[in-house]
This record gives C-alpha cells, structure tokens and sequence, in this order.
C-alpha cells in the first residue's frame, strides 16, 4: 500500500521581488501593529495611558541635546557592532558574544587608562588602549572559534556564556 503524498498546510517560500510602494506599506503596518500591541500589554499591565508612556520614550531620548548625544552615542556603538558581528553572520557562524567582547575590550581600555595614565604620553596612551581593546576582544572572540574548530561545539551557547563570563 501506497502512502499519499502529503501537502503542507502552509507553503512559505521568499518573494523574488516586491513592489517599493507594497514593501513600505508591509512595514508601516507592521510598525502600527507592534504599536498597538504594546499599548494593549502596557494598559494591561500598568494601567498607564501608553500614549504618555511613548512620549515619555520620546521625550527620554529627545528630550534635551545631551540626550540626544548619549542616543547618537550608544546608537553608533551598537552600528559598530553590528558592522564587526556581520561577516560573522554571513559565513554562518552565530557569534552572539560581541557584548562580551566590547566588555572585555572595555576593560582592557581601563586597565590600560588606569596603569598606564602616568606613563605614557597621551596620544601613545590611546594609541595603547585601542590596540589593548581590540586585541582583548579578539582573543576574547578566539576562544569559542577554537572550540568550534577543535571539537565542534555550539558556538550560539558558547558565546552566549562567554558574555555571562565578561560580565
């Protein structure tokens, strides 16, 4: 007897190419959608009015120009990563670690700053914490990438405990 081929129920396969106006339009409505359902859990929860939670938001992050400084500030260190972690993603590789190799990196530049602040003059000193940073962050990136390779371990969960590690 003969097994019937079975169909799936839901068949999702990606679109060669979309319309701008349609994919603006897909994003838009989903940015509402993520909206509302944020203001429906926050009044469920809360019991505050979400359109004075979202201007406080708002207002946390433009509120003044220094606030506006500390967003552009920690939005560039967050594009710094992303732009570090995606030939990593792009050769299938999970490193989820990047905070905990700006944390390492982070102390590595104090360590620096700290001991060395006598010593050195100041344009050779940050010319050494740079070089300390990038060289902790990389061994820090070095250890699940040999474990990876010497005996095949999850590199998601590795780098995700390396971050628990650093912090």
């Amino acid at each position: 007897m003969s097994k019937p081929n079975k169909v799936p129920l839901i068949h999702i396969t990606k679109r060669q190419t979309i319309p701008w106006q349609k994919s603006i339009l897909v994003r838009g409505i989903a940015i509402v959608a993520a909206l509302l359902v944020c203001a429906l859990v926050t009044m469920a929860l809360t019991g505050e009015n979400p359109l004075q939670v979202y201007a406080t938001m708002i207002k946390g992050a433009f509120g003044s120009s220094r606030r506006v400084w500390v967003l552009l500030q920690q939005m560039a260190i967050l594009l710094c990563v992303a732009l570090a972690l995606a030939p990593a993603f792009k050769m299938k590789f999970w490193n989820l670690g990047g905070e905990g190799q700006i944390l390492i990196g982070a102390l590595a530049t104090a360590t620096c700053m700290i001991t060395l602040r006598d010593k050195l003059p100041q344009g050779a000193l940050i010319l050494v914490m740079t070089l300390s940073a990038i060289g902790a962050g990389v061994i820090w990136g070095l250890i699940p990438a040999f474990f990876k390779a010497k005996w095949n371990t999850n590199e998601t969960l590795f780098t995700l405990m390396m971050n628990y590690v650093a912090t």
